[in-house]
């Protein structure tokens, strides 16, 4: 039972992290985040590729596709959350 908050964003000063977009991933599911060399997909190749995601998945996407294409320098912010458990 865990989950992680996906977050992406831009990097606005030496300590500081601005989030723009975020996802809540939890036990199956799975992220897939190329972050390689490998060069971006044709326009075409990235619709195909993210149709048959729902559709806060594919906003997640079109919002890191666009931070790559953009000239700011961008960042991915992973949080683990855990639930809260009182004693009783």
């Amino acid at each position: 039972f865990s989950s992680f908050l996906l977050m992406i964003g831009t990097v606005t000063g030496k300590d500081e992290f601005s989030a723009d977009k975020a996802i809540i991933i939890t036990n199956k599911d799975e992220v897939v985040v190329p972050l390689l060399l490998d060069p971006l997909p044709t326009p075409k190749e990235f619709a195909d590729a993210i149709e048959s995601l729902s559709p806060e998945q594919q906003a997640f996407c079109k919002a890191f596709r666009s931070m790559q294409l953009a000239s700011t320098l961008f960042a991915v912010m992973v949080v683990q959350l855990k639930p809260q458990v009182e004693a009783v």
